[in-house]
């Protein structure tokens, strides 16, 4: 596969397919090289990055879609920082609507919900602002006239800004349809529109819960598989965590991503396999969460010895659990009003000696057994 993208006939720029934002950052550092080298030309009244950078992009994006980058791409899209209020742009919605092509929905439902989570933070501030009124502040050096405009400018655009919010929130709910989302997903997504539309936040009630975030407590509120299926017991969680402060629920995401890549191993995917009669990256990927959502006890045996495993409890399926990881944003956003900022973790790496698929039966022999009585 070539490593490299063109940006003219004669010059080509090597991505490095680590961050998709740092690419932007070495390939304007490459092209102002080959300026000084005067390999490529500067066209008058346009810029490095409006003529070479932009079109560059977007085939260095098509090539980390070649090459199934699906987790940098989805950091790419989350943001970390401030951003415009205005719906997602053109190349955002063209990568969201690859990623569901390719079977990445989860992860579109994710930048989605991360977007919202900065569209609204605006719209409730000037919510906020509205509901205190006008307050002269007798120590700014603005007058009292010039303190009223700036207000009375804050407060203006909501309308436009509610109009603006609610059609956002219904092509996220279309956009969710297609990414497959639980009903769940989808009432949780309704719930908000309504809030917005009646400009009236339903926020956490009551003080937080003021535990830190042990094993202990991470477990509790995971709780234990629910009898309504796995987005009951998602959606319980939610509720859950959002009662407790945002470090606590920020520390429960660290620990629910540790907890995924502990459970990346050759042996586990076996086991996912067999249990599955086939498991893909992505398949994969939701049975870890199907694993953690089975409480602490089912959890660390399977990884003690995967050749154990009940295969009874995976008799129900172990799919439709990736919205897990969608857990700590929520509630943060829940608990806060905030957008949370994840914390980056070392990208998963897979443990355990390489297993062809041929082999899994012989790695797990009981397992095996079990499942073909």
């Amino acid at each position: 596969m070539n490593d490299e993208v063109m940006i003219t006939e004669t010059e080509t720029f090597r991505p490095r397919f680590k961050n998709l934002s740092q690419e932007f950052d070495h390939l304007l550092e490459h092209l102002v090289e080959l300026l000084h080298q005067q390999r490529i030309t500067q066209v008058k009244g346009t810029s490095l990055a409006d003529y070479y950078a932009g079109p560059t992009m977007d085939r260095v994006e098509e090539a980390y879609f070649d090459r199934e980058l699906y987790a940098e791409i989805e950091d790419y899209y989350t943001y970390t920082f401030e951003i415009a209020f205005s719906p997602p742009d053109d190349g955002m919605v063209k990568a969201m609507d690859r990623l569901i092509d390719e079977g990445q929905g989860h992860r579109v439902i994710r930048i989605w919900r991360n977007y919202l989570a900065h569209m609204k933070k605006p719209f409730w501030h000037r919510i906020d602002s509205r509901k205190r009124g006008f307050k002269m502040y007798p120590n700014w050096l603005e007058s009292e006239a010039v303190q009223r405009a700036s207000y009375e400018g804050l407060i203006e655009p909501i309308p436009r800004y509610k109009a603006d919010l609610l059609a956002m929130m219904d092509d996220a709910r279309a956009t969710f349809v297609r990414a497959g989302a639980s009903d769940s997903a989808l009432s949780r997504l309704a719930a908000e529109r309504a809030e917005i539309e009646a400009e009236e936040r339903q926020r956490v009630r009551g003080k937080p819960d003021p535990r830190a975030m042990d094993d202990e407590v991470f477990w509790e509120v995971v709780g234990s598989p629910d009898e309504n299926g796995t987005a009951q017991q998602i959606d319980d969680m939610t509720d859950r965590l959002a009662r407790f402060k945002p470090t606590a629920i920020k520390a429960f995401d660290v620990h629910l991503q540790n907890l995924n890549a502990r459970a990346y191993r050759s042996d586990v995917w076996a086991l996912a396999y067999l249990l599955n009669d086939g498991s893909s990256d992505d398949d994969f990927a939701d049975f870890r969460c199907w694993l953690i959502l089975q409480g602490k006890d089912v959890f660390e045996d399977a990884l003690r010895a995967p050749d154990n495993f009940d295969v009874a409890l995976a008799s129900s399926g172990t799919g439709g659990c990736l919205s897990l990881l969608d857990v700590p944003l929520l509630a943060y956003e829940m608990r806060s009003g905030k957008p949370m900022r994840r914390k980056k973790m070392p990208p998963l790496q897979l443990q355990g000696p390489d297993l062809d698929e041929e082999a899994f039966e012989t790695h797990l022999p009981r397992v095996a057994e079990a499942l073909q009585a």
